[in-house]
């Protein structure tokens, strides 16, 4: 084995070695077949026979020294990599102090190489965050990796500005060394979620004055009405023998009768999307709405059983709304016919059929529309319906037959718009 250096550098190295007794330095090894691999050699002097000789050892490092190269361009591939990121990210020793930070994140935050020189973490949090900071900064030097971290940075002029992000250790030998921490600008995010609350908070409060000044003055109204009513009853009885005088106060009871209903009607308008969903028992919500009917009704067959709609309690006012019509307009109704089908494996269809005198084709456009009526009702009732039907999420359509009676048929998606399951068909 032939070592290859300048004379001058062995020179060097072999007078250290014999005034220390012993050294490790790197060289150049020529060997037999002209190859030239780096080696380490570790040279110590040892006593023979009186005499001082040097024992050498030289290893080849070639293969270390490959890696070592790999790994320093590994290296600044990734900090030419993190440096030029539009995150924020910083690497910060167990002392709290900043390894590294990249070009946006003294962008952002304004602090020049010579401030992060002697800044620790503790200068950049925001004050009433720093405890949390800490507290999550200790889980990473103990090896745990954080996501959907939330702080507050303040920058060199003073101003906050709010982050999002994940942080990781670094570990160098088995042990800590550093964290790695990306960090998003969420500030002009967190600016519209506090404008979005804010005006979220002032339509509650509209909507909280509206529902008071609504429910006291159909309250107060309907005081005056059962007054118009209660007097009108009386002179109809005392001047009973002047028919016109009867027929204008008859009049008069049948408006304030509409009035009652018009104000029903916003009541219910008003409560429309107030309930949560929940899953309800249809054949059981059928069933309360008839009984709400005073009078003989046509025959009523409930096929609903075991099936249950992620509704709320205006599913009841949904069947009363049917009845009440077909009571009003179905003229030979004799049954009532409620059931569902399955029209594949993400659509079920609600079916409220009679078999009255049916609608005319000419009024099927206009059936779900506000105020739309043929017999002189308000003409709220299927309006109100339809409005339902869109707070769930559903549809309905009328597919009945002139003559032959009403069909509503109400196609029911297997999944609401969150994800959850508008049905549930329990077999019995």
């Amino acid at each position: 084995m032939e070592v290859h250096g300048s004379p001058r550098f062995f020179e060097d190295k072999l007078n250290d070695i014999l005034e220390k007794g012993r050294a490790q330095f790197e060289a150049i090894n020529l060997c037999k077949d002209k190859k030239t691999p780096p080696v380490e050699i570790h040279a110590q002097v040892v006593v023979f026979d009186d005499e001082k000789l040097i024992l050498s050892v030289a290893r080849d490092i070639s293969e270390r020294n490959a890696a070592e190269e790999n790994l320093k361009i590994a290296e600044d591939k990734y900090r030419t990599f993190l440096t030029a990121a539009n995150v924020l990210v910083q690497s910060i020793d167990q002392k709290g102090r900043y390894v590294f930070v990249n070009e946006e994140w003294k962008k952002i935050l304004g602090y020049s190489d010579k401030d992060i020189e002697v800044m620790t973490i503790r200068n950049v949090v925001q004050k009433d965050h720093i405890q949390n900071c800490m507290h999550v900064f200790s889980q990473v030097m103990n090896g745990a990796s954080i996501r959907n971290i939330e702080t507050v940075f303040v920058t060199k002029n003073g101003r906050e500005i709010f982050v999002s992000g994940n942080a990781c250790p670094i570990f160098k030998n088995g042990q800590f060394s550093s964290t790695i921490a990306f960090f998003e600008d969420i500030t002009e995010r967190k600016i519209t979620e506090k404008k979005l609350e804010e005006s979220n908070n002032r339509i509650k409060l509209m909507n909280e004055k509206l529902r008071v000044v609504g429910s006291l003055t159909r309250h107060d109204v309907r005081n005056k009405l059962s007054t118009v009513t209660g007097y009108a009853y009386l002179l109809k009885k005392k001047h009973s023998d002047q028919t016109d005088i009867v027929e204008g106060l008859s009049k008069m009871e049948q408006a304030v009768k509409d009035a009652v209903k018009i104000f029903e009607f916003a009541k219910m308008y008003e409560q429309l999307g107030a309930e949560e969903l929940t899953p309800i028992n249809v054949e059981g919500k059928l069933n309360e709405a008839t009984v709400l009917f005073s009078g003989s009704l046509p025959k009523i067959v409930n096929e609903c059983r075991g099936l249950t709609l992620l509704a709320d309690s205006f599913l009841r006012q949904l069947f009363y709304n049917f009845i009440d019509n077909t009571l009003k307009y179905g003229q030979k109704t004799t049954i009532i016919h409620v059931h569902y089908q399955k029209v594949n494996d993400d659509c079920l269809k609600l079916i409220y059929e009679d078999d009255g005198v049916g609608i005319p084709f000419e009024n099927k456009l206009n059936l779900f529309k506000e105020g739309f009526s043929t017999g002189g009702s308000t003409g709220f009732g299927l309006f109100l319906t339809k409005k339902m039907m869109d707070i769930y999420g559903w549809s309905i359509v009328e597919e009945g037959k002139p003559g032959r009676g009403v069909k509503f048929a109400i196609p029911i998606p297997k999944l609401n718009q969150g994800g959850r399951e508008n049905y549930h068909i329990i077999r019995k």
